[in-house]
């Protein structure tokens, strides 16, 4: 099965660099551009289905690329499998303040050089129990949704598949770090708004092809 992985255009937080999770904010003017030329660079790629996350600007980035796709009659389903990770407490904050204090018992000051020194799992895990709430997802909740994302895909769709699925930056992100057999700096892992990362999905694992490509 071949999946094509969007992350959704850029928002009002992304502009702010703020922590945004599970909160909302619309796309801007900037990001509904951006993803015209998604739209133009996949317009003659026939899928066979389009999933996206349950939040509004997976979807609202969704509907832009089904109405530029000529060659595909696609009925969105959303799931919130491809979610954006929750940050808990941390939402709506300062992204780099936000890992300046999670990374301080660490002796660490942003979240790329945990990664580097532990791993993306070690962030996961350092961000809730750096939440007062201990809200935000942690590595197993996070690793449980997404590979339910996985077979929710192989369950709905035939092998043969090639699916288009918006989901988020640091939902990627994660996949290239977990998945992508190259090594890779965490600084580089994250995609751009309105990238797209090809990959393909059976149920022997996910391999990743392409990553951080961009329509022009």
């Amino acid at each position: 099965m071949e999946i094509y992985f969007v992350r959704h255009g850029q928002t009002i937080f992304n502009l702010m660099s703020k922590m945004q999770g599970w909160s909302d904010t619309p796309l801007t003017d900037k990001g509904v551009e951006d993803l015209k030329k998604t739209g133009e660079y996949l317009k003659n790629t026939h899928f066979d289905a389009l999933y996206s996350s349950d939040l509004k600007r997976a979807m609202d980035t969704a509907k832009i690329l089904e109405s530029k796709n000529e060659v595909s009659k696609l009925n969105l389903k959303t799931s919130r499998n491809f979610r954006e990770i929750f940050f808990g407490s941390f939402e709506g904050l300062n992204n780099i303040e936000t890992w300046k204090d999670i990374g301080r018992n660490y002796g660490i000051n942003n979240q790329n050089d945990i990664i580097k020194k532990y791993s993306i799992d070690f962030a996961r895990n350092a961000m809730k129990d750096a939440d007062p709430f201990h809200y935000a997802e942690n590595a197993d909740e996070l690793n449980t949704r997404m590979n339910d994302g996985f077979r929710q895909l192989l369950r709905e769709n035939e092998i043969d598949s090639r699916i288009l699925v918006v989901t988020h930056g640091t939902f990627i992100k994660t996949m290239m770090l977990k998945f992508y057999d190259k090594d890779m700096d965490p600084a580089d892992a994250y995609p751009e708004n309105g990238s797209v990362l090809k990959a393909n999905l059976s149920n022997d694992g996910i391999k990743i092809l392409e990553f951080n490509i961009k329509g022009s």
